[in-house]
């Protein structure tokens, strides 16, 4: 990393994403666009290791690998979709600039330049940022494809965006790179293609020893066999925890929040654990097992909440999306809000939520804006500033309370003087005289100062008996202003005025005894840099919350306890990013193996098992669980099948969804129960992604019938697996307010994970003679799309297809018939009564050879209608949807 020794031949400890950087830097656009770079290197990543050098190098390869994969698959759909930036100027920066913290530091200097983009580019949502790697090219024209980069004599490089700061970039090269800004003419129109990987911060890992004193959870000895009594940690091996103390926590505490009884079995053993002394013999992890609907967040924010009345005890709270993670620190506010002791209400300064606001969606006003950091810093901002901050107003207060003020006597002469001379309202001369203004000033700015700062600085910072000096301030500054206003409204010459006279000199000097003892006592920054309030806050939280690659900026944080939500979503190697932080002891995993993995476009990577969580390693490895056993989501019909294929029939119905009020009637006929197999005679489109128009049709059909059954209130799910469906769907409903009063959402099956709806509607698109569902087949993915419903499931797919594929739908359709679960779309009589699956050997709507008579048949029609002579218009139609390599069958007779 460039710093202040790097030019006097210094040493700085090595920085991951430098190292990562320095490959890149080795590679062409030519390597980024080889799929066999890392073939032979990239091999399968065992289930234990040697040590922990070997644990880190059997990562290495298939990450650089996935690397590679993204970043070409970013390159090519930057220029096929023309998502280039050109490049107005181009100008070498000095070396005084280049000392910069992004910087990467190089066996020999690399060069660097600042680029400016032309203002109507700017902004734009794929614009690099800090990091990025971009590739930066001469091209005087856009270029659609990556050969084009380095056709006809062009140049081309990869680049490290170090900063960006409006439409200026400060990129760095290789230096035996060509000197960009000396191409004839001065400045170069260049095409720039953001190309940056997502798992930049789980390739920190990778490269990163344990820093000294942190990543307790990687720096035991590995096991030598899988025995009982092993107790090194399962990160390498495996460990038995004790489940036999439940750390205080007893059945009574747990009761008020209405936990069944595996929920506070789990959070028993996970605060059993977490509070054990440092050094112990117990596992490192704990592993909470959460099928769909069985209260896993719930779990999360209880478990939360115990940690949190340690005030000495640091809790980072991980998921790997954004959206996961706002939804636990939502479930915890809002926990926090029914069980809030008297007077603590409001007070959330030992939450933290951090990273961007946008992706974490907290608007104006939320709950979550007042735990979030960006927010708080702001807010902070002001009451910590010398000039005008809660310590500058407290001061101020003290001198207004030790000025003397007039005698009854002074003052009444004074007030006779006023009077004789005509002067104007006697009660506002009261006012300014006895400094009421000031006073109210004083007053409002301090009250609003410290509200702040007991909502956004958690309660041990301020300390317990500061914080009541505060509050018992706060009413007598309440108080002073009642009697003020009592002693400007009343006549001195009337009975008792002298009474509140005193009462005001004595209020006075008990706010004074206060006041001195604050200014003493409470220890808070005296500051306007943000970035100082930013580290105080992030040192002062106790249970913070951010994405799992977000916890690499707390480096140099020391954390008791690690959370990791929806932890076998996630690649082991980006859970080695919060697994490094300083200080650690014990670290939860919760998640569900049989639901979606982490994604990994690399098929050589994902052949290599990059893509196996922690959470699944482990659970490989024997180490125990706990089951979140009673669900309390789906509709029995619906959860009877996902229980019985996925989970061994080991999770209970609750009873909320066993009673008749979960069973919702929202269409008649038994086609529109709890639970449905809808075969729809239709064919999927040809194309890298496909759709289905008759599953669209039907999809409409019955959304109007939901719309004109003016379902209020009712959230309706439609689950496509294929983008382009998702996409037919959305522009043939255009803007979601016309399916009103339905809250409709339409996503796939990798955006619903972790959702819910009243009604979901599963298109599976696939229809075809050959019976090929490709990643349908999936059992994770089905999963996913059969747990997201409430009260109605309602499923269209081929029978054909779907029945001869040979998978998890296999058994899905048997089922679904069964059951007496199945219908076919367009039959009147299957809207009441179920139908059968179709005898076998008999032709089915859909099938290859019904298909290809009906094609044939719809050709040689048109050519009758059209004439003779219009053959030959035909042959070319033909011909040209033929090299777009559109697939029509029934037209080879026109050749002939």
């Amino acid at each position: 990393m460039w710093n202040g020794n790097a030019s006097t031949g210094g040493t700085s400890s090595p920085d991951p994403e430098d190292e990562l950087v320095r490959i890149i830097f080795s590679w062409s656009v030519q390597d980024v666009m080889n799929r066999d770079l890392f073939t032979d290197q990239v091999k399968t990543i065992p289930d234990r290791f040697s040590g922990l050098t070997g644990y880190l190098a059997a990562f290495r390869f298939p990450l650089l690998e996935e690397m590679r994969a993204d970043m070409s698959a970013n390159l090519a759909d930057s220029l096929s979709s023309g998502r280039h930036f050109p490049i107005a100027t181009v100008r070498p920066l000095s070396v005084s600039v280049r000392k910069h913290k992004h910087a990467v530091q190089t066996s020999s200097a690399p060069a660097w330049y600042r680029l400016t983009v032309p203002r109507g580019h700017r902004g734009a949502r794929n614009f690099p940022c800090t990091g990025d790697i971009v590739v930066l090219s001469d091209a005087t024209r856009p270029c659609r494809r990556p050969a084009d980069l380095t056709r006809n004599g062009r140049s081309c490089c990869l680049a490290h965006v170090c900063y960006a700061d409006g439409g200026a970039l400060a990129l760095e090269m290789v230096a035996s790179q060509r000197d960009w800004s000396k191409t004839p003419g001065g400045t170069v129109s260049v095409c720039l293609c953001s190309a940056w990987f997502p798992t930049r911060a789980s390739g920190s890992a990778w490269t990163t020893p344990p820093q000294s004193g942190g990543t307790l959870l990687l720096s035991e000895r590995p096991p030598a066999t899988l025995t009982r009594s092993s107790t090194c940690t399962p990160l390498l091996g495996r460990s038995s925890p004790r489940q036999d103390d439940t750390g205080g926590i007893s059945a009574d505490m747990l009761a008020v929040f209405g936990l069944n009884s595996s929920q506070a079995s789990a959070i028993q053993s996970c605060v059993s654990v977490a509070r054990m002394p440092r050094g112990g013999r117990e596992s490192k992890f704990s592993l909470i097992w959460g099928p769909p609907g069985t209260g896993k967040t719930k779990t999360i924010s209880v478990l939360l909440q115990l940690m949190s009345q340690n005030s000495n005890c640091r809790v980072l709270t991980c998921a790997p999306t954004n959206t996961a993670i706002s939804q636990v620190a939502s479930r915890l506010l809002a926990l926090r809000k029914q069980h809030a002791p008297a007077g603590s209400q409001g007070c959330h300064g030992d939450l933290l939520l951090f990273g961007n606001r946008q992706r974490l969606g907290i608007d104006a006003g939320s709950d979550l804006e007042e735990i979030f950091l960006d927010t708080r810093v702001e807010r902070l901002k002001d009451c910590f500033s010398p000039a005008t901050g809660w310590i500058q107003y407290l001061r101020v207060l003290q001198v207004f309370l030790i000025q003397p003020r007039p005698t009854e006597r002074s003052y009444y002469y004074q007030y006779v003087n006023v009077k004789a001379c005509n002067s104007p309202d006697p009660v506002k001369f009261r006012e300014s005289y006895l400094g009421r203004p000031l006073f109210q000033e004083i007053f409002h700015k301090l009250r609003s100062c410290f509200r702040t700062i007991m909502s956004h600085v958690p309660r041990a910072v301020i300390l317990e008996k500061n914080y009541n000096n505060i509050v018992s301030l706060i009413d007598m500054l309440q108080d002073y202003s009642s009697l003020f206003d009592r002693i400007i409204a009343e006549n001195e010459e009337q009975a008792g005025y002298s009474d509140l006279v005193k009462d005001l000199v004595q209020n006075r000097e008990e706010i004074q005894c206060i006041t001195r003892s604050l200014d003493r006592d409470l220890k808070l920054p005296w500051t306007c840099s943000k970035d100082k309030i930013k580290q105080f806050c992030l040192d002062s939280a106790s249970l913070l919350f951010g994405t799992v690659s977000g916890s690499g900026k707390l480096q140099g944080q020391r954390m008791d306890l690690l959370l990791i939500d929806e932890a076998a979503q996630l690649k082991e190697c980006e859970a080695l990013i919060p697994l490094q932080l300083h200080g650690l002891k014990h670290a939860v995993l919760i998640g569900d193996e049989c639901q979606l993995p982490a994604t990994v476009k690399s098929k050589v990577a994902a052949r290599a098992l990059l893509g196996r969580s922690l959470f699944e390693r482990l659970c490989l490895l024997g180490h125990k669980k706990h089951l979140l056993n009673i669900q309390y989501r789906m509709h029995p019909s619906i959860s009877i099948f996902p229980n019985t294929s996925f989970y061994s029939n080991k999770i209970l119905d609750g009873p909320n969804v066993t009673q008749g009020s979960h069973e919702c009637s929202y269409l008649e006929g038994a086609m529109f129960g709890p639970y449905s197999f809808i075969n729809v005679d239709g064919r999927e489109d040809p194309g890298r992604s496909k759709r289905n128009t008759a599953d669209l049709e039907v999809i409409m059909e019955i959304l109007h019938r939901l719309k004109e059954g003016r379902s209020q209130g009712v959230s309706v799910g439609i689950i496509c697996p294929y983008a382009a469906q998702v996409e037919a769907i959305q522009r043939a409903i255009g803007n979601m307010n016309t399916m009103h009063p339905l809250a409709l959402r339409v996503n796939s099956v990798d955006g619903f994970q972790g959702s819910e709806e009243d009604i979901i509607i599963l298109s599976t698109v696939r229809s075809n003679g050959k019976a090929s569902i490709g990643f349908l087949s999936d059992r994770r993915r089905t999963n996913v799309a059969l747990t997201r419903a409430r009260h109605c499931l309602w499923i269209l797919g081929n029978v054909a297809t779907l029945h001869g594929s040979d998978s998890i739908w296999t058994e899905l359709v048997r089922d679904a018939e069964n059951r007496r679960c199945f219908f076919h779309w367009g039959d009147s009589k299957s809207f009441s009564s179920p139908g059968t699956l179709p005898p076998p050997g008999t032709p089915v709507m859909g099938s290859e050879e019904e298909y290809r008579a009906a094609a044939v048949g719809f050709w040689a029609q048109l050519w009758l209608d059209m004439g003779a002579g219009a053959t030959r218009i035909m042959k070319m139609v033909v011909g040209a949807l033929g090299k777009m390599q559109w697939w029509i069958p029934g037209t080879r007779w026109l050749w002939s």
